[in-house]
């Protein structure tokens, strides 16, 4: 076989880098698209009790809302529950029966999300891309006590709320 074809056949087998960027892309995008998978009820925070029950199951976790509950832009209100989702399904695989507390506080600028938990730091990667796609700040890291902290804080000012 000649160099040529032996040139030829790593080419093939090597993906593009179009491919490589058309993939990395499509991984973002998945994560960041406000879309309901079609097998269920579109994402969103009115159904956190649910979220927090199937994800949570045979793991202590508490959660609570400060402030006044109100409609959100669509967008905000399903990229805070995919983060929380996310969260709280990586604390699971990370460090299985940790304790984890969640916290939302509405407030006249929009919405802070804030999830502290036991165990070892988890993935934020896809947190961070949620939060900043919707205009949002994000902060996560190890806490002082030991565990960690997620802390999203997500434009919705209060004259901008969509219609129940």
């Amino acid at each position: 076989m000649g160099r040529l074809e032996r040139w030829r056949r790593v080419a093939r087998a090597r993906p593009s880098v179009g491919d490589v960027l058309r993939a990395a892309l499509s991984r973002v995008w998945r994560r960041v698209e406000p879309s309901a998978s079609p097998a269920g009820p579109a994402p969103s925070l009115t159904r956190l009790d649910a979220l927090i029950d199937e994800v949570a199951a045979g793991r202590p976790v508490r959660w609570r809302v400060g402030g006044q509950p109100r409609p959100l832009p669509a967008a905000v209100d399903v990229a805070a529950y995919r983060i929380i989702q996310e969260a709280l399904t990586d604390a699971r695989r990370h460090a299985p029966g940790a304790a984890v507390a969640v916290r939302l506080r509405y407030d006249p600028a929009g919405l802070t999300v804030e999830l502290r938990g036991d165990g070892p730091a988890i993935s934020t990667a896809g947190l961070r891309t949620r939060a900043e796609s919707v205009g949002g700040a994000f902060h996560a890291g190890p806490r002082p006590e030991g565990g960690w902290l997620v802390h999203a804080e997500l434009p919705a000012p209060e004259d901008e709320a969509e219609p129940a």
